[in-house]
């Protein structure tokens, strides 16, 4: 019996049909985070969803194939066959939610997802009876059914890769598998459409209780309603997407920043370590370069450090020398930068006027901060500098400079700065 097909109506059937495949990879990937009572549900109804996107996706594909006789549908296998979507839809999703188990999955998981849609596709068929009986040419339904399992196997390959993936790579990818899927399901019908073989004067069965028209109604609210909720579901899934890549983004730049933190602080004062002071001078330097504005480089030595960690716990020490920092930071202008140069080194950074007079500007720092006792801890100290640019023109000779004087200058207990 010859027939043609309204190519709009097979457009259709092939959107709904991606629509439905999205919405099992979207309910998929669900189940595959989710457990308990609430994997029941979400598998219910992505279930109903899927089966009944394919189903009205069956049906439509129907309709777009026009004979010269209206067509008519037995009640009882049009219900068979929507059950059989739905159930096949839920092993489906099933299947896929499972793709943890590995490959070994692929080749059983794809015959039964295959055959699973074939079942549904051919009880649909079924529900076309007609009188005499059709039957179907064996090459045409062979091919059917393969292509229903190696489409079925290209998009579960394509899932399992879609897992290990974020953002909206993975939703570029699930669409690539939906429209795969959506192949397999449409291969699947039309090619076995293709299988049909109408006995001569064939005709509908009387005993057929649903028309064209009857038929019609339920299908396109089914589709109806279906659009929507996957039109939705695929708006959410991206939009998750979008938000996770972006968590993604700002939990790696919170990464970076920590790590780049942890490299140039010090874990104990929290101020900035060798490396950020030498961050710190090169950067200033750049921007004194055409100026040649002067700075000061202080270098602040504990000289009997080892003597007070040998006076009390390790914990307290650090305590100490927390709150000492904090002293010494509290005592400085907005001018000034201060860091942690070593165990037992502080570094200043200065642009203070008065740093220029070495000796007037740490005496003015020592009573200023009250070092000395610092904590009430009996501290002596040691101070060195070097000036930009008259000294120094580069960080590491600035340094230098600053710790090979630092001998020249000695704090003592009472806060008197001596020259040695």
């Amino acid at each position: 019996m010859d027939g043609t097909y309204d190519l709009s109506m097979v457009g259709v059937s092939y959107v709904v049909a991606i629509l439905a495949s999205y919405c099992a990879l979207y309910f998929a990937t669900q189940l595959s985070a989710i457990s308990g009572n609430k994997r029941y549900l979400w598998l219910s109804l992505g279930a109903m969803s899927m089966g009944l996107g394919i189903w009205s996706m069956h049906f439509i594909g129907m309709g777009a194939y026009k004979m010269h006789m209206p067509m008519s549908y037995d009640l009882t296998m049009t219900l068979v066959s929507c059950i059989a979507a739905v159930l096949s839809s839920g092993l489906a999703l099933y299947l896929i939610s499972r793709m943890d188990l590995g490959w070994v999955m692929l080749a059983p998981g794809s015959i039964v997802m295959g055959v699973g849609i074939a079942i549904m596709h051919y009880l649909g068929m079924a529900a076309m009876k007609m009188t005499p009986e059709v039957s179907y040419e064996p090459v045409w339904f062979s091919i059917s059914i393969v292509i229903a399992i190696v489409a079925s196997a290209a998009a579960m390959a394509i899932c399992r890769y879609t897992q290990t993936l974020v953002g909206t790579k993975a939703a570029v990818f699930q669409g690539i598998a939906a429209l795969v899927m959506g192949a397999a399901i449409c291969g699947m019908h039309y090619s076995g459409m293709a299988a049909v073989i109408f006995p001569p004067g064939s005709m509908p069965d009387p005993a057929n209780q649903l028309g064209e028209n009857e038929l019609g109604v339920p299908v396109v609210l089914a589709a109806v309603v279906f659009v929507l909720v996957a039109l939705i579901t695929v708006y959410t899934d991206i939009r998750a997407r979008i938000a996770q890549q972006e968590n993604e983004r700002l939990e790696k730049k919170r990464a970076e920043e920590w790590a780049e933190d942890k490299a140039f602080s010090d874990g104990v004062s929290g101020l900035p370590n060798r490396a950020g002071l030498e961050q710190y001078l090169a950067q200033t330097i750049a921007e004194n370069q055409a100026t040649r504005k002067q700075f000061a480089v202080l270098i602040l030595e504990m000289t009997n450090l080892r003597e007070l960690e040998a006076s009390m716990s390790a914990a307290d020490m650090k305590q100490n020398l927390r709150l000492l920092s904090e002293q010494i930071k509290l005592s400085l202008t907005k001018r000034s930068y201060l860091a942690r140069y070593s165990g037992n080194r502080f570094c200043i950074v200065t642009q203070e006027p008065s740093a220029l007079d070495a000796r007037q500007h740490i005496t003015e720092l020592f009573s200023a901060a009250g070092l000395p006792s610092a904590n009430g801890l009996d501290i002596r100290w040691s101070a060195g500098f070097s000036f930009y640019p008259l000294g120094a023109s580069s960080n590491r000779e600035l340094l230098r400079q600053a710790l090979k004087t630092q001998p020249l200058l000695t704090v003592g207990t009472d806060g008197n700065v001596s020259v040695a």
